[in-house]
């Protein structure tokens, strides 16, 4: 058995938050001992953890203990990890944990943008297909936890970030698929070469029958080119391809490099605008190496429901749409969503800044957007980013933004919450976010 799977030691689970609580759930199942650490003092406690090391304490948490496995978001450069390494600890994160102990394959996505998305429909694809699949990982859904309930499993359709990537060893999925590269999570990888390195971990390992998928129409994706072991494929928006999937006109095309064979009219996929027909593309290059034959993908393709919190459509109100994108994080899963909506936009954006630059977004600002509402803490920063674009209110809280949104529309228009910036400095999640603006929307009488 290997280090992690025999369950005779003491391991260290660092961050108590919702995935190393399923790592933590996962080892002591497998008979090991676990010691919880976690930077804050007033971390709830750990069911699973036989102790737990917190706040100051963790300068002296390392003796005794026989390997870490860090959360997501813990920085494997912090001194706990640091200092865990220089000791020769093994260490590895929640996603390889969970791959060590399972034998069911995965077939995974990554991206800086649309994984949420494309992991959920190719998970949905399967099922309507016929096959036992759970979605998990950076859905919300974690890796461990997964391993745990769903032992008969046919596949696991797992969404990985590149902060997971980041301590994966051996972590080798049937099938991977990388949807675009922007620049994000810079203050953890240094710069754009660093997080394209984490991103390329999720076919460092891949067999020469494994597979990778590309997007062909990604700029960012060109330096992940030839880099893989197995076979590359390719999807792509307006031009055939020899192995992969590709639209032309209204048709969407599935390639096995011996022959293309139609799968759908592009007007019959579920989710609208050029950002799904690209999500809907690596869904069907990854339900193709899964087994499916074209005529298995179309029900999936065609009936998914879409997520949460990602342009979701909410109400109308007064002749008002309501529109919660919550889920967008950085600017350019903002200029997706600007991109995707034809009416007037007012804008509801801002929270905790990325290390990017928003002024990339100026043009598209003044093309779409009528009235910017900015809260949270890069409200100054984007105001002075985007200023002359559109007019310009600072509001401190989502119930004040809302109240400023209802008196700057007229029907037709589209109120739209896409902050393009973290949820951290007003709320817990994006999820929470996301929540408590549609539960603001929903009450509006």
């Amino acid at each position: 058995m290997g280090y992690w799977t025999d369950g005779k030691k003491e391991i260290g689970v660092f961050g108590l938050g919702r995935s190393g609580r399923a790592a933590a759930a996962l080892l002591r199942l497998r008979g090991f001992s676990v010691t919880g650490l976690d930077d804050r003092d007033d971390v709830p406690a750990c069911p699973d953890c036989s102790r737990m090391v917190t706040g100051n304490e963790l300068k002296n948490c390392l003796s005794g203990l026989d390997g870490i496995v860090i959360s997501p978001g813990i920085d494997p450069a912090l001194p706990l990890p640091s200092a865990a390494r220089e000791l020769g600890l093994p260490l590895i994160g929640e996603i390889e944990l969970a791959f060590r102990n399972t034998d069911i394959p995965v077939l995974a996505i990554t991206g800086s943008n649309g994984k949420t998305t494309t992991a959920e429909w190719l998970g949905y694809t399967l099922r309507k297909a016929g096959l036992n699949v759970c979605v998990a990982g950076n859905t919300g859904y974690p890796f461990c936890r997964a391993v745990l309930e769903n032992p008969d499993a046919d596949f696991f359709s797992l969404e990985v970030s590149s902060y997971q990537l980041q301590t994966t060893e051996t972590f080798r999925p049937l099938a991977a698929a990388i949807l675009n590269i922007t620049p994000d999570h810079l203050q953890r990888h240094g710069d754009l070469e660093g997080y394209i390195n984490a991103k390329a971990r999720i076919f460092m390992n891949q067999h020469n029958s494994d597979l990778l998928v590309l997007n062909r129409d990604d700029p960012g994706s060109i330096p992940l080119a030839g880099r893989t072991s197995g076979l590359e494929w390719y999807f792509g928006i307006g031009e055939s391809l020899e192995a992969g999937a590709f639209s032309e006109g209204n048709s969407i095309y599935y390639s096995d490099s011996r022959s293309s064979k139609f799968v759908i009219d592009t007007r019959d996929i579920s989710l609208s605008g050029l950002h799904n027909l690209s999500n809907a593309l690596a869904v069907v290059c990854l339900a193709g190496k899964a087994g499916l034959s074209t005529e298995q993908m179309v029900m999936g393709l065609s009936s998914f429901p879409g997520v949460p919190h990602r342009i979701e459509w909410i109400r109308k109100y007064r002749g008002l749409s309501f529109v919660n994108d919550s889920k967008s994080t950085n600017p350019d899963s903002l200029k997706v969503a600007l991109k995707s909506i034809s009416e007037p936009v007012v804008l509801i954006a801002g929270g905790l800044a990325k290390e990017t630059d928003y002024s990339q977004l100026r043009s598209l600002i003044a093309d779409r957007v009528k009235v910017l509402i900015l809260i949270g803490d890069a409200s100054e920063m984007l105001e002075n980013c985007w200023s002359g674009t559109a007019p310009v209110f600072r509001e401190s809280v989502m119930e004040n933004a809302l109240k400023r949104a209802l008196d700057q529309s007229v029907n037709g228009d589209v109120v739209l919450l896409s902050p393009g910036c973290a949820s951290f400095d007003q709320y817990s999640s994006f999820e929470e976010r996301g929540e408590h603006f549609r539960k603001l929307v929903e009450d509006l009488s």
